[in-house]
């Protein structure tokens, strides 16, 4: 597929969203289904396939391979919820898949049988291409609390916001969604709590999906944030390609110079040694899950901090490159330009942020306890 998603990605970036066709070959390849449950038509598959596959989309376009995530990982979500919530969504249409804007915006008010919820939530990427969206709010409850939960709402039942005029990530169609008033029933959701500790419904229901009974803190930093590195190395492969013949001023072969060199062989060392410490952190996270062994929380906050820690050293290397190539980045035309504005714009998701990857685990190490509110 990556030939053919490299060939679409000026039309992805122009059009703002992902193409109709590029989602059919998904479905068509099955890959959308990797994380959903086989009793519904997936393929409950290792969440390492699932990563890779992300990786290797993003050699063609970033924000397909962005998209893809997204909506491939949101199966898990979706596997974690009630079993009716999931017959909601998978009885009629096996292929469906959801979009999301999870971070709780907005508190859903309590009434008969569920809440209502109104408010204007961003960052939905792929939500032209979802029948479902899963909206993080904080909920009320009979005794006065408001837990932070992932509710399930209809895509026809919100109003998609076409606001998506941004700096990198074009393609995603991370469009606003808008709820006026919308009522979900209780059983299309789960605490945000109960996926943060692998105790969701969806455990029970599906016995034999290991998976669900992972904390999803331990595995989310595998997914996005592959984009940024596979993005890395097609800067760094770009850029070296392009300084063996290219003139400084028209007289001198950059490659030729030493400080073209060790800048050049310092942003492979960042680059590289960013994807080393996601592949080693990947392997021993999938051969932990894989052994239905209790995770420790130290595990999942050393994930957090590693990745958060790997996707910046790749944004700083791909940083180096810039400098490197000089004022022809300022075009738009030059490859490297957009390759640059989604790292940066991948750097800036909550998953992949330094604060929050790095205080937890050093209040660990200073054997504090976490901080209120701490996933």
């Amino acid at each position: 597929m990556v030939p053919a998603l490299a060939a679409r990605e000026p039309a992805t970036m122009s059009a703002r969203h992902v193409s109709a066709e590029t989602i059919a070959e998904y479905h068509r390849t099955g890959i959308l289904r990797l994380m959903q449950p086989r009793r519904f038509g997936g393929h409950q598959a290792s969440f390492g396939i699932f990563s890779h596959i992300i990786e290797i989309l993003a050699e063609g376009c970033a924000a397909s391979a962005w998209v893809y995530a997204v909506l491939g990982e949101h199966q898990w979500i979706l596997a974690c919820m009630p079993e009716r919530a999931q017959q909601d969504v998978w009885g009629d249409d096996p292929l469906a898949v959801a979009s999301s804007s999870l971070a709780p915006r907005e508190t859903a008010r309590a009434t008969t049988g569920g809440w209502r919820l109104s408010g204007r939530f961003p960052f939905s990427s792929g939500c032209l291409h979802a029948q479902w969206a899963v909206i993080g709010a904080r909920c009320e409850d009979a005794a006065g609390n408001r837990p932070t939960r992932y509710l399930l709402v209809p895509i026809r039942e919100i109003e998609i916001v076409d606001d998506w005029e941004v700096l990198g990530l074009r393609g995603t169609g991370s469009r606003s969604l808008l709820l006026n008033d919308v009522f979900v029933p209780a059983h299309r959701s789960v605490l945000l709590r109960d996926l943060y500790d692998g105790t969701t419904p969806g455990a029970q229901v599906h016995p034999d999906y290991t998976l669900l009974r992972a904390p999803r803190g331990l595995l989310v930093p595998f997914s996005l944030p592959g984009v940024a590195f596979t993005l890395a190395r097609r800067a760094l492969n770009l850029v070296a390609n392009a300084l063996r013949t290219r003139l400084s001023r028209g007289v001198r072969v950059m490659g030729d110079s030493e400080v073209v060199q060790q800048q050049l062989g310092e942003a492979a060392a960042e680059i590289e040694t960013a994807a080393l410490v996601m592949n080693a952190r990947r392997e021993k996270t999938l051969a932990l899950v894989d052994s239905g062994a209790v995770i420790p929380p130290e595990q999942v906050m050393r994930n957090r901090r590693d990745i958060a820690f790997a996707v910046w050293q790749s944004r700083r290397g791909v940083e180096r490159l810039v400098e490197l190539v000089g004022a022809r980045t300022v075009y738009d035309a030059e490859p490297l330009q957009s390759l640059w504005r989604d790292v940066v714009t991948i750097s800036t998701h909550t998953v992949v942020s330094r604060h929050l990857g790095m205080v937890p685990y050093g209040r660990m190490l200073l054997g504090l306890p976490p901080a209120p509110g701490e996933a």
